[in-house]
């Protein structure tokens, strides 16, 4: 998609309203937006013949000419992501309505920058030649884990990444596939991937908190419908808070992957702990004993200076794990007289990094 084909404000605002309520009545959408009747016909006439928009069969709803019911386009646009992680890299490729195509694990190790970018393209290019032929991609996200240099998609990654510490990646990818790219840390992906694709009542959160429980552990904020990133890229650094001393104390899965190691278990990695481990060990039990002051701590932090109307638990920590941390954190709010956030266990059962950088080019450029 070219610069100047790109969505208006307008008809973001329109793209956005048909997203959340699809299948739509036209005159519905008039309903739900600050826009004119005539504004909407135009919009969608518009969208429609740019392949963004589609019209499904009339919806019939009392008197007058029947209204066509609207619905996002999508056989033509197409959006790529990457989530480098510790272990491995998961690749996502979605359709305009923010619909997971593919997603795959890429055989590489990802550790390596060069080999991983090989893998990548090597998988993109397997799914236009099998399945995806007809459409064009919108644009590449990536989901990094670690904390920025700056506001340029340049982050410190973690020891087992340290190949990919202070590497230009929006450059670098922008170089190579020659499309626009998009660079956020994981829990900030996955913290979009919540906000278009989590469970709610139907309401938007006008401000949400996401805790990433990877090899480290991070939150994102997405407040006002958009990432929130603060002045240096870096909002959500929740494990900035800690000396350290409570460092090794932090809810972080590669914290945990030690206490097995510790207590004679032969647990490689996180996959294995994920694999194996039943939710009764009482290394869990332990350890969850152990992080909850600082669970407790990021928690009121967060409410204190975010005030997040939910704070929604995932990263690759499981379902169990998941709502075994929320049990922990509910002392949080302990003598707190102002309203507290809902604590939240995410319903997308693995780790959204990857949904949510592919996610990025299309909140980024068409939402």
């Amino acid at each position: 998609m070219k610069e100047k084909e790109r969505p208006t404000g307008s008809e973001r605002v329109v793209l956005s309203t048909v997203l959340r309520n699809m299948p739509i009545a036209r005159a519905d959408i008039t309903k739900l937006t600050s826009l004119s009747q005539q504004s909407v016909h135009r919009i969608v006439e518009n969208l429609v013949e740019r392949n963004l928009l589609r019209l499904d069969e009339p919806h019939i709803s009392g008197r007058g000419k029947p209204s066509p019911r609207i619905r996002i386009e999508t056989e033509k646009y197409i959006s790529i992501g990457i989530s480098i992680g510790t272990e491995e890299a998961k690749v996502c490729a979605m359709d305009l309505s923010g619909h997971p195509l593919h997603q795959d694990i890429l055989k590489v190790d990802p550790s390596e920058p060069s080999k991983l970018i090989t893998a990548f393209e090597t998988q993109i290019l397997k799914w236009l030649k099998e399945e995806l032929s007809q459409n064009q991609i919108l644009g590449l996200g990536i989901a990094m884990q670690g904390h920025r240099v700056d506001r340029q998609g340049i982050f410190v990654a973690p020891k087992p990444l340290a190949k990919w510490a202070n590497y230009p990646l929006a450059e670098k990818f922008n170089n190579y596939f020659g499309l626009p790219v998009f660079a956020e840390n994981n829990a900030t992906c996955s913290a979009t991937a919540e906000f278009y694709l989590g469970a709610r009542d139907g309401s938007d959160p006008h401000c949400l908190a996401y805790l990433s429980f990877n090899y480290g552990y991070g939150a994102g904020l997405f407040v006002k419908r958009d990432a929130f990133l603060g002045g240096h890229g870096n909002a959500g650094e929740i494990s900035a808070i800690f000396t350290p001393e409570q460092a090794s104390k932090r809810p972080a899965l590669g914290e945990l992957v030690k206490r097995f190691n510790e207590s004679s278990n032969s647990i490689s990695n996180i996959r294995t702990f994920i694999e194996s481990i039943e939710p009764s060990n009482t290394v869990i039990s332990n350890w969850l004993e152990e992080v909850k002051p600082q669970l407790c701590l990021s928690i009121r932090a967060l409410k204190a200076v975010a005030d997040p109307n939910e704070i929604v638990f995932g990263g690759e920590a499981p379902i169990y794990l998941r709502e075994m941390l929320v049990k922990t954190a509910v002392e949080a709010f302990k003598g707190q007289l102002s309203p507290n956030p809902i604590l939240r266990v995410s319903d997308i059962p693995f780790d959204p990094a990857h949904i949510g950088a592919a996610l990025l080019p299309l909140h980024k450029l068409v939402y």
